[in-house]
């Protein structure tokens, strides 16, 4: 039997959730570095061992979708923030953590401080200390990147899943 997990990316536009689920789900060859919002929501699966499978949400980061993602994060056993790793960026994280904290009590959360390879990136540590959350650094269109973006995911969900057992 086939168990599914659902595991929501929200975070501003242009903070890399697109590009995070296209990593992780061996969609390399349609990295892209130029920017094409997302409409509203998109997703990707991804397969965590013989009987799991992880159905990654993202939610539209334009200020206008924002009003879905209540619905969005429903039934959510992990949400991934994304964010740029400028100081700008991660402010207007902090504030999306603070709006949304009701939605996201009891969820596991964590964070990637993505676009690392930028002049004035923030170092996740830095971002860590801004958000209150544990944090990562990522580059999302590197493909060299699709391992350590996996193994923070599965590693996340087993640790919630022992601490739920």
């Amino acid at each position: 039997m086939t168990r599914y997990l659902k595991v929501a990316l929200m975070g501003s536009g242009y903070a890399g959730k697109s590009t995070l689920i296209r990593l992780l789900t061996d969609e390399t060859t349609k990295l892209k570095t130029n920017y094409t919002p997302t409409a509203g929501m998109d997703c990707g699966t991804i397969t965590l061992d013989s009987s799991t499978k992880v159905t990654l949400v993202e939610m539209g980061g334009q200020t206008h979708f924002e009003f879905m993602w209540p619905d969005l994060l429903k039934g959510s056993k992990m949400v991934v923030v994304v964010t740029e790793s400028t100081p700008k960026a991660v402010l207007r994280t902090r504030q999306l953590l603070q709006k949304y904290r009701n939605e996201l009590e009891g969820v596991q959360v964590m964070a990637i401080a993505n676009k690392q390879d930028l002049p004035g990136s923030m170092k996740p540590g830095s971002v860590q200390d801004l958000l209150g959350i544990p944090t990562y650094g990522m580059v999302a269109i590197d493909p060299k990147q699709r391992l350590h973006g996996y193994k923070l995911l599965v590693s996340g969900l087993r640790d919630m899943c022992e601490v739920a057992a």
